[in-house]
C-alpha cells in the first residue's frame, strides 16, 4: 500500500495545473520550451525552419485568465502555458545509458535519424510511388555525413545515443496561428501556374513541410561514427567491435565506468591509426549532435573520465530543453481554403520527390573467397590476386650464332632469398619474334614480392640466358615492356 500511495503522489505532482489570475499570468514565466512546437519543420532535413506557424505567445483567455502550472523540476515554480499548449507534463525520464546500433548504409542512417518521429509523417501526402526512395531525413546532417563518407570508401556506421526527456505537450486540433503565417497563406493565389509556383516554393522554403503536433522535450547526445570498412578490416577491426569499443569509450568519458574497464584491443582500435598499410588515414570518423542544454559540443575523451561538461549539460536540460521526439502533421492540413490547401499539398509533394534518393541495398557479401572478409574487404594488406600474361618478344640473332633462337620465358616471385610460383613457357623453335600469349593465374600474392622474368634460348647442350628483368607489383592493369 505504501508503494501505491507514493506512486499516486508522484503522479499528482506532475499534473498540478490550474487557472491563474490576471496578475499571476503576467508575473509567471512561460514553461521551458513552450514555443518549440510552433515552428515549421522540414522532414527532408529534419530541421526547424525558424518561422512560426502557430501562435505561442498568446496566453490570456477572453476572461483574462490563463493556465498556471507548478514545475516540479524547477522548485515547483509557477509557470504559464500559451493557449496553443495542451496536456503539458513535467517528469524525469533520464536513464543516462547509451543505446548503440550498427547502420550498414546511408539508408539505415536515414531510418535511424527519423526514428524520433513518433507517427507516420507521410499520411495524407500520397507518396506511395516513393516506397523505394529515402525521403524523410534524406538530406539531414547525419545522412549527408554518411553519404560523404560512402563516396570516399566502403563504409559502415555506428550510432551511439543518450537522451533525457523532462516535458511533453501537444497542440490543439484547431490551433491559433501566428499572424505572419496567416498573412502568408492569405497571399497565396488560388491559381497554381508556372507564374505562381515560385510563391508556393517560397512558402515551403519558409515553413517547411510539416508542423509539430506533439513533443517530448529534454536533451539528446548522438555520436555517428563512420568506419572505413576495408581499412579497419586489414587492421583487424570490425564494425561490431568498433560499436562495442566506442560504447565503452563513451561510457568512460561520460563517467559511467572506470577507465580500467577497457581492453587492450579497444585501446588499439580507438587509437584510430593505420598500423598495417601506413596510409596516414583514419578508419574512424565521427560527427556529434547535441540537442538541448547549454552550448556543450558533446566531445569527450574515450580513454579517461571527461564528464564535467557533460554533467553540467544534464543539469541545464530542465531549463533549456529541445525537442527529442515528436509527432508531425502535414503543413497543408493547416490551410483552411481548399484550393490553396491542395496547392500547398502539391508543392510539398513535389519538394519531397525532388529530394528523394534511392534506398541503398546492403553491399554484396563475399563468402568462400581467400583473403576477403564477408564484406569483400582484403583480410591482409598489400595482397591481391595476380594474373600475368606473357605476350611476345623481339630477339636479335646475335643471341644464337648458329641460327635463329629457340626462346622461352621463366617467371617467378622473389623476395630476398624467397622464390616461389615458378612458371615456364614452352620454347618456340627458330623464331626471333616469338608470340606466346599465355595467361598465368598466380592466385593471391603479397605485393612486396618482385615479379621476375628471364628469357632463355634453348640449345642442345646448355641453354643460353638472354636477359633478366623484374617489376614491382602494383594494383590494377599494368603493361610492361622489358629490354635487355
Amino acid at each position: 500500500m505504501l508503494a501505491l500511495l507514493f506512486l499516486l503522489s508522484h503522479l499528482c505532482v506532475v499534473h498540478t495545473c490550474r487557472t491563474g489570475t490576471l496578475q499571476e499570468c503576467h508575473d509567471a514565466p512561460f514553461v521551458p520550451g513552450h514555443n518549440l512546437a510552433g515552428e515549421g519543420f522540414d522532414v527532408v532535413t529534419l530541421q526547424h525552419k525558424g518561422a512560426y506557424v502557430l501562435d505561442f505567445q498568446t496566453y490570456l483567455t477572453p476572461n483574462n485568465t490563463c493556465t498556471i502550472c507548478e514545475n516540479q523540476l524547477q522548485g515547483n515554480q509557477l509557470q504559464k502555458l500559451p493557449l496553443s499548449v495542451l496536456d503539458w507534463r513535467s517528469f524525469s525520464n533520464c536513464k543516462q545509458e547509451l543505446t548503440s546500433a550498427i547502420l550498414s548504409t546511408a539508408t539505415s542512417v536515414a531510418e535511424s535519424a527519423t526514428s524520433v518521429i513518433e507517427n507516420d509523417w507521410s499520411i495524407g501526402l500520397e507518396l506511395g510511388d516513393l516506397v523505394n526512395m529515402n525521403v524523410g531525413g534524406s538530406h539531414s546532417n547525419a545522412v549527408e555525413f554518411a553519404m560523404s563518407q560512402s563516396r570516399v570508401d566502403k563504409s559502415a556506421f555506428t550510432s551511439h545515443q543518450l537522451s533525457c526527456a523532462h516535458y511533453s505537450y501537444r497542440v490543439p486540433r484547431s490551433p491559433p496561428f501566428s499572424s505572419e503565417f496567416l498573412k502568408h497563406v492569405q497571399s497565396l493565389p488560388a491559381q497554381f501556374t508556372n507564374e505562381t509556383q515560385p510563391l508556393y516554393h517560397r512558402f515551403v522554403e519558409t515553413y517547411g513541410t510539416h508542423n509539430i503536433q506533439k513533443v517530448r522535450l529534454g536533451g539528446r547526445l548522438t555520436r555517428l561514427t563512420s568506419i572505413r570498412s576495408c581499412l579497419a578490416t586489414v587492421n583487424g577491426h570490425s564494425a561490431s567491435k568498433a560499436k562495442d569499443c566506442i560504447n565503452t569509450g563513451l561510457s568512460i568519458g561520460l563517467g559511467y565506468v572506470d577507465p580500467s574497464f577497457t581492453t587492450s584491443n579497444c585501446k588499439s582500435l580507438l587509437q584510430n591509426e593505420d598500423s598495417q598499410t601506413q596510409s596516414q588515414l583514419s578508419y574512424l570518423n565521427h560527427v556529434t549532435e547535441v540537442l538541448g542544454g547549454n552550448k556543450w559540443r558533446g566531445e569527450v575523451s574515450l580513454q579517461k573520465n571527461d564528464s564535467v561538461e557533460f554533467r553540467s549539460w544534464l543539469q541545464t536540460l530542465k531549463e533549456i530543453p529541445d525537442v527529442v521526439s515528436y509527432s508531425l502533421v502535414p503543413l497543408h492540413e493547416l490551410v483552411a481554403d481548399p484550393t490553396v490547401r491542395r496547392n500547398v499539398k502539391d508543392i510539398v509533394r513535389q519538394y519531397l520527390r525532388d529530394n528523394a534518393v534511392p534506398k541503398e541495398q546492403p553491399s554484396q557479401q563475399c563468402t568462400g573467397k581467400p583473403n576477403l572478409s564477408p564484406e569483400c574487404c582484403p583480410l591482409s594488406p598489400k595482397k591481391g590476386r595476380l594474373q600475368v600474361t606473357i605476350n611476345d618478344a623481339v630477339l636479335e640473332s646475335r643471341h644464337d650464332p648458329f641460327g635463329e633462337p629457340d626462346p622461352y620465358v621463366k617467371m617467378w616471385l622473389e623476395l630476398g632469398q624467397d622464390q616461389r610460383h615458378f612458371h615456364q613457357t614452352h620454347y618456340i623453335k627458330n623464331n626471333a619474334n616469338p608470340k606466346w600469349d599465355i595467361d598465368y593465374d598466380l592466385g593471391h600474392v603479397e605485393a612486396q614480392y618482385d615479379l621476375v622474368f628471364q628469357v632463355w634460348d634453348k640449345d642442345l647442350k646448355y641453354d643460353d640466358h638472354v636477359g633478366t628483368c623484374r617489376t614491382w607489383l602494383t594494383e590494377g592493369l599494368t603493361r610492361d615492356l622489358m629490354e635487355f
